[in-house]
């Protein structure tokens, strides 16, 4: 009989099929897509405004509300969904769009597949027997535009290219990307004519790094290996270096059976800055006494004596909880001594600050209070210039900013929680603060990045 089970499933992974399996009843995810001209109504000076943006703002996300998600791990694992408005001369129109990954596209046939964790675990292994697609493959966390190319991105897979059309004003999946010798391909990739990316393999224990070409094409590689777990969400790219945080993350052994997911931060163990010369291939480490883990850079300077990194620092960090609070703080390595200091302004210590967007020389964040993301605080370096606060809405995820007539403008959606479909595109003059808000009478989900492509 034992013999029998290995000789299907041989034969399955190498039909090149997934096997078919009911999960559960079938449906159309084309039901919950949307595309409507959004009616709306403006003071003159503001519709002036509106009538002066062209191009599309773009938020990707998990198709998950956000009075479900109780833990780190429900924020990561709803299906892909880009919700959008696409501005021309003052017509707008919301499209959201679900992206057709392998997972999303079987469950359409064969019902949605449990989440449970554990269950998790046994679907990688089939995915990698070829007999489950991707379960993991949910192309909910950025959009990355590589020479007019866009590709929906999550870190434990390949891209999946998207058709934008700008006439027809219409968001569409084409084809899930392969790329040779990459397993994934990171959500926070970069992009400078060269494209450069990381992927962590967890039994190996390491970060692979990669440089490839604007189709994708591998140029170069570096094996990087890790003290502890490798789960690394963003990199710095700078001129000379890619700059990799190793934080002490850790399998909770004393608790693998009755957590969600036993993964958590170990703050009384040493952090560890890996940078990596993109030329020479050598790596520099830079230790820190006290465990922290970033999500998110928001900015970095370097010159021949020291590399200054801005970012929401997090001391406490469990991946079945969502205790989490991202302190915005200045690290400063100065390379000589290999020293390493952390600077902190104490009115950014009361705050909990994330998903950080460059403007020239601000940074803006995204403020959460009481797990509500309620507005926005504007930095400079360390010092707060400006909050805004938008009272009972959600901020529904990160901004995008567009410039008109040289004046940046800071574009986002919010949402009231106690109601599902009262919700706005909201539009930020970042010199004055002025606010437009135009209500789109849609459910917006909770989103993590977003673009602004101007066409």
């Amino acid at each position: 009989m034992k013999l029998w089970i290995l000789f299907f499933i041989y034969i399955v992974s190498c039909s090149g099929f997934f096997v078919k399996f009911p999960f559960g009843k079938k449906f159309s995810i084309k039901d919950k897509e949307v595309k409507k001209e959004i009616e709306y109504k403006l003071p003159k000076e503001k519709q002036e405004i509106i009538n002066k943006i062209t191009g599309l703002y773009a938020l990707i996300g998990p198709d998950i509300h956000i009075k479900n998600v109780s833990t780190l791990f429900d924020l990561f694992i709803g299906d892909g969904v880009i919700q959008s408005v696409f501005f021309d001369n003052g017509k707008l129109t919301f499209v959201k769009h679900y992206v057709r990954t392998e997972k999303l596209l079987y469950e359409q046939s064969y019902g949605k597949l449990p989440k449970h964790v554990f269950l998790q675990v046994l679907f990688m292994l089939l995915h990698k027997m070829k007999i489950l697609p991707n379960t993991l493959g949910l192309a909910n966390t950025a959009i990355m535009n590589i020479n007019r190319k866009f590709y929906a991105l999550y870190e434990r897979d390949t891209p999946y290219l998207l058709d934008i059309d700008f006439n027809k004003k219409e968001i569409t999946t084409i084809k899930k990307i392969d790329i040779m010798g990459m397993k994934y391909f990171s959500a926070h990739s970069k992009y400078d004519k060269t494209v450069y990316s990381i992927e962590y393999n967890m039994m190996q224990n390491n970060i692979n790094y990669h440089e490839l070409s604007e189709d994708l094409t591998p140029i170069k590689h570096r094996a990087i290996q890790m003290k502890y777990l490798p789960l690394v969400h963003d990199f710095i790219n700078t001129n000379n270096n890619i700059i990799i945080t190793d934080s002490p993350i850790v399998i909770d052994l004393s608790c693998l059976f009755t957590k969600s997911l036993p993964i958590l931060l170990d703050k009384k163990k040493p952090t560890i800055i890996k940078v990596l010369n993109k030329h020479t291939m050598k790596i520099e480490e830079y230790s820190i006494p006290t465990g922290f883990y970033i999500f998110h850079y928001a900015d970095y300077k370097e010159d021949q004596y020291k590399i200054e990194i801005y970012a929401s620092l997090y001391e406490q960090l469990d991946f079945s909880e969502l205790n989490i609070s991202g302190k915005y703080r200045k690290i400063v390595i100065h390379k000589e001594t290999k020293t390493v200091v952390i600077m902190k302004n104490p009115e950014l210590e009361t705050l909990d600050l994330e998903f950080p967007v460059k403007l020239v020389d601000k940074i803006v964040f995204r403020s959460i209070e009481n797990k509500r993301i309620n507005g926005f605080v504007i930095c400079r370096d360390l010092e707060v210039i400006k909050k805004l606060n938008f009272g009972n809405k959600f901020i529904s995820g990160e901004p995008a900013v567009t410039y008109i007539e040289n004046i940046p403008y800071l574009i986002t959606f919010g949402f009231n929680d106690n109601k599902s479909d009262d919700s706005y595109l909201i539009i930020v003059n970042m010199d004055t603060y002025e606010v437009i808000e135009i209500p789109i009478h849609e459910t917006l989900n909770i989103g993590f990045h977003s673009i602004f492509y101007k066409y």
